[in-house]
């Protein structure tokens, strides 16, 4: 896109330079007296002039438009990122609650098993001592 415009640009300050040569040729080389010739070539230079201000009034607005616009881009990327930055907090957050929720649950879970684990164990020790009545140890 930036080849496409300096193109552009290059092919109308061509046209303007040669416009103006073009005019200042013509103007030097017809056959007028030099007060006439003068007069035209002020008018032509001070209509260059107006011309090469308009251009450049369009080049400072279409220069300010595009900063604007470059600006409006970058917030708009900006926002793009924080939601996007805002999404896998959540989103890490909410794993990290689902793990500790299931170590909580598989903390529970063992303690039960290594409560039924040393009641079968007392059990047992129960069991062999009834068996052996006569050892008293």
């Amino acid at each position: 896109m930036e080849a496409a415009e300096t193109k552009r640009n290059d092919l109308l300050i061509g046209t303007i330079v040669g416009g103006a040569a073009g005019a200042l040729i013509a103007l030097l080389l017809a056959p007028k007296a030099g007060r006439e010739l003068r007069e035209d070539l002020i008018d032509t230079f001070q209509s260059i002039r107006s011309k090469g201000q308009e251009w450049l009034e369009q080049a400072a607005s279409k220069t300010a438009d595009t900063v604007q616009y470059a600006a409006e881009q970058g917030t708009e990327l900006l926002d793009k990122a924080h939601q996007a930055t805002d999404q896998a907090a959540s989103a890490a957050r909410s794993a990290t609650d689902t793990a500790a929720e299931a170590t909580h649950r598989a903390v529970q879970a063992a303690e039960r098993t290594v409560d039924r684990a040393a009641d079968r164990t007392h059990e047992a020790i129960e069991e062999v001592k009834s068996a052996r009545p006569f050892d008293r140890t």
